[in-house]
């Protein structure tokens, strides 16, 4: 289910649809939920139209049936294969990171996350020619990706390059659901959010269903651009530190390092690389 727009139905104006937003109904799954009744009084439209409305979202989010085998072939077709240019990243996905998958980068400050990520789309644009998409929350830094390109190909065409990434600069989380549900993000084979967990901050003293609610709807959107348009997409996440035995981390001395946007994210990505800065440890996966 996408976000609720002016296209999905005439009636829905923008006046009305700041109304819904403000009743924390934003997407067309949040509209179909409304009870009828207090949904057409909200509104001020018949029950008959809002359930006119409710029906075009059912239909138009119905899958058609198709065999298990077309869908594997189509699938086969489809995967690309999206290279590091690390060598040993590299090595360890046996050439790389496949399409359809959404992956996290996460570690301590300072650990090399952003530098990863600005090798991966400078290796992507440069080396195989695809579209990147970079949505940051803080500064673009095209001027680093140029002397990454440099460094892997020696008088590549490194304007070329340049013009394969589009960088993005978002504020909020609400930004990021309305950016990936434009048709735009179907031509990228990379897209990489920098960072995740710098959206939820603003929002981490909200009620805990709501926090969830929207956690979840990000982690569906950002699943669904990669299977839908066979991209990569890879998210930057800091670390919170939970105690392995479950008693404090005062009483214990140690953490063990998790993902900032808590437990309930830790089964989200299918890849997770875990980086380290070179005076601790190497770069440590988690496969599913």
């Amino acid at each position: 289910m996408n976000l609720l727009s002016e296209s999905v139905s005439p009636l829905l104006t923008k006046d009305k649809l700041e109304l819904l937003k403000s009743h924390k109904i934003f997407t067309t799954l949040d509209f179909v939920q409304y009870n009828n009744e207090k949904m057409a009084n909200l509104i001020v439209q018949n029950v008959s139209e809002i359930i006119k409305i409710k029906d075009k979202i059912l239909a138009s989010n119905n899958s058609k049936p198709l065999r298990g085998d077309k869908m594997y072939d189509m699938l086969l077709k489809r995967t690309i294969m999206i290279h590091t240019g690390i060598e040993i990243v590299d090595k360890m996905f046996q050439g790389g990171i496949p399409s359809g998958r959404l992956v996290e980068v996460y570690g301590d400050s300072g650990s090399g996350k952003t530098q990863l990520a600005l090798q991966l789309s400078a290796n992507t644009a440069l080396k195989q020619h695809y579209e990147v998409c970079y949505i940051t929350t803080g500064d673009t830094n095209p001027k680093r990706i140029l002397e990454i390109m440099q460094s892997l190909v020696k008088d590549g065409d490194y304007v070329k390059g340049l013009e394969r990434i589009t960088f993005c600069h978002i504020h909020d989380v609400y930004q990021l659901l309305e950016m990936l549900w434009t048709s735009e993000m179907k031509r990228y084979k990379l897209v990489i959010i920098d960072s995740l967990a710098t959206l939820f901050l603003p929002i981490r003293g909200d009620s805990f269903n709501d926090s969830i609610s929207l956690l979840n709807k990000v982690a569906s959107d950002l699943k669904r651009q990669a299977v839908v348009h066979q991209c990569v997409v890879l998210t930057i996440n800091h670390v919170s530190r939970w105690p392995t035995d479950g008693t404090t981390a005062e009483a214990q001395g140690a953490t063990s390092p998790t993902p900032f946007l808590g437990r309930y994210w830790c089964s989200v990505p299918s890849l997770r690389l875990y980086s380290k800065t070179p005076e601790q440890q190497p770069i440590r996966t988690n496969c599913r």
